[in-house]
C-alpha cells in the first residue's frame, strides 16, 4: 500500500511524545487478540476442513490397499443335459465352490505403502492449509493495525490543522500573517478530511479480507488490532537508543539482527516446510507405485475349490489354480513401468525444484525483513528526531515572525509524512515475517 504523502503540517501533538514512546508503547491501552483470532480461524476454515477430510479419505484408503480381494462364492449346475433334463446322468450334478485371488507375494505391501505415502501426504497438505490460513489472518490484521495508527494521527491532525487556520487568522488580524495563509490552512484541513475518508475504506477492505479468513460476515465487528510488541522489539529492538548499523556505509544493515542466519533459516524450512513435507510424500508413494508395476508382470494366482453333488452316485470335489499368461507385457506391464518411472522422474525434479523455490523464498522474505530493519532503525535514530527537531524549532520562531507559515507547515508535514512511514515501514516488517513463518512452516522467531 502506497505511504500517504502530504504537503501540509500534521503532528504538533506528536511532537511533544518521546520517539522512544512512540516506538515502544509501554502498556497498549487496547489490544486486539492476534492469537485466538488465528486459533478461531483454524479452526472454523474451510479450507483446513477440506484439508482434513481429504486426510480422513487417504487413511480409509490404507486397509483396503493391503487388503486380498474378496473371495468368490460359486453355485450351479454342471453337465445339465438339454434334451432330457434331470439330474440321473452321471455326469450332471449340482456344484457349490469358492475361489479366492491370491496377489503375488509383495504386491499388497506395495499397495499399502503406496496408500500411506498419500496418508503422509495428506497429512502435510493439512498443515500447508493452517499455515496459509495463519497468514491470511495475521496480513490483514497487520495493514488493520497500520490503518488504525494512520487514521488516528489524521484525527489527531485535523484538530491542529483547525487551530492552525485560527493561530493564522489571528495573525491576519493583526498584520502579521497573510490572508493566503488562512486559505492555506482550511485547504489542508479539507485535503485531510479527504485523506481519512481513503484511509476509512481501506480500513473497511482490509476488515473484509479478516473476517473472510475468519469465516464470518463481512460486516462483522472486530476489536482494535495491534501488532505484537514481540514483532516491534524484533523491527527496532528492546531500546531504540542502542540501535547501531554493522557499518558506516550507504545502504549498511541495522546490526543484532533477532533473524538466524540466512542458512540456518533455509535450513529449518527445508526441515519444516509442509509443502516439501507434503510433495516428499508423493515421491515416496510414487516410488512405491514405481516397484510395483515393475512386479506387475509376476503373476497373481487364483485358487478356487469346487464341491459337486450327484444323485445316486459319489460326490466330487474340483480345485485349480489359474495363473495369468504376460503375452502382452510388452504393451502393458513394460508401458505401465515406463509411465510410473516418468512421473516418478517428473516428481523428483519438482521436488528439486521446490527445494529451490523455498530457499529462494526464505532469501527473498529475510532480505524484505532486513530492509525494513534497516529503514525503521533510520526512521528512529534520523529522520524522526531530525524531523521533530526541525519543527520544534520552527514552532518556536513562528510567533516571533522569524519564520513564515508555509515553513511552518512543510516541517509539521515532514514529521506527518515520516511518522506514517515509520508505522507503513512496521506494518511491512510484521507481514514480511508472517510471510517467511508461512514457508518455513513455523515461527522463525525464537
Amino acid at each position: 500500500m502506497r505511504v500517504p504523502t502530504l504537503s501540509w503540517p500534521g503532528l504538533l501533538l506528536l511532537s511533544a511524545v518521546p520517539l522512544a514512546a512512540q516506538a515502544h508503547p509501554a502498556a497498549p491501552i487496547r489490544i486486539a487478540p492476534l492469537d485466538s483470532l488465528v486459533a478461531h480461524a483454524v479452526a472454523v476454515h474451510p479450507a483446513v476442513h477440506a484439508a482434513v477430510a481429504r486426510l480422513d479419505a487417504a487413511r480409509a484408503r490404507v486397509a483396503p490397499a493391503g487388503t486380498r480381494p474378496d473371495p468368490m462364492l460359486m453355485a450351479g449346475i454342471q453337465n445339465f443335459p438339454v434334451s432330457e433334463p434331470g439330474f440321473g446322468d452321471f455326469m450332471t450334478m449340482k456344484m457349490v465352490g469358492v475361489s479366492q485371488s491370491l496377489p503375488y507375494p509383495g504386491k499388497l505391501a506395495l499397495r499399502r505403502r503406496a496408500a500411506e505415502g498419500e496418508v503422509r501426504s495428506a497429512e502435510a497438505a493439512v498443515e500447508v492449509a493452517r499455515q496459509d490460513v495463519i497468514r491470511r489472518v495475521r496480513e490483514p490484521y497487520y495493514e488493520l493495525a497500520y490503518l488504525d495508527r494512520a487514521m488516528e494521527i489524521t484525527a489527531r491532525t485535523q484538530q491542529l490543522l483547525v487551530r492552525f487556520a485560527g493561530l493564522a487568522e489571528a495573525n491576519y488580524r493583526v498584520g502579521m500573517s497573510s490572508q493566503q495563509d488562512v486559505i492555506r490552512a482550511r485547504l489542508e484541513a479539507s485535503r485531510l478530511a479527504e485523506q481519512g475518508a481513503m484511509l476509512a475504506e481501506q480500513h473497511r477492505s482490509e476488515a473484509a479480507r479478516l473476517n473472510e479468513a475468519l469465516d464470518r460476515p463481512t460486516e462483522a465487528p472486530l476489536p482494535p488490532a495491534v501488532i505484537p510488541d514481540a514483532v516491534v522489539r524484533a523491527a527496532v529492538g528492546a531500546d531504540p537508543r542502542r540501535i547501531r548499523f554493522v557499518s558506516p556505509t550507504l545502504g549498511a544493515r541495522a546490526a543484532d539482527s533477532p533473524l538466524p542466519p540466512l542458512e540456518s533459516v533455509q535450513e529449518m524450512a527445508v526441515q519444516s516446510s509442509p509443502m516439501l513435507r507434503e510433495h516428499g510424500a508423493m515421491l515416496e508413494a510414487q516410488a512405491a507405485r514405481v516397484e510395483l508395476a515393475r512386479r506387475e508382470h509376476l503373476p497373481d494366482f487364483d485358487v478356487s475349490l469346487q464341491y459337486g453333488q450327484r444323485n445316486r452316485l459319489s460326490d466330487m470335489v474340483s480345485a485349480t489354480v489359474s495363473v495369468p499368461l504376460p503375452v502382452h507385457r510388452a504393451a502393458r506391464q513394460d508401458a505401465a513401468l515406463a509411465e510410473a518411472r516418468a512421473e516418478s522422474a517428473a516428481l523428483d525434479a519438482e521436488h528439486h525444484e521446490k527445494h529451490n523455490e523455498v530457499r529462494g523464498e526464505v532469501a527473498r522474505r529475510y532480505a524484505d525483513l532486513e530492509r525494513e530493519r534497516s529503514q525503521l532503525a533510520l526512521y528512529v535514530t534520523a529522520i524522526l528526531p531530525q524531523s521533530r527537531a526541525s519543527l520544534e524549532a520552527a514552532t518556536a520562531s513562528y510567533p516571533a515572525g522569524k519564520v513564515d507559515f508555509l515553513t511552518l507547515m512543510e516541517n509539521q508535514a515532514a514529521v506527518f509524512n515520516a511518522e506514517l512511514a515509520y508505522h507503513r515501514a512496521l506494518a511491512d516488517f510484521a507481514k514480511s515475517l508472517a510471510a517467511l513463518d508461512q514457508v518455513v512452516g513455523r515461527e522463525v522467531l525464537p
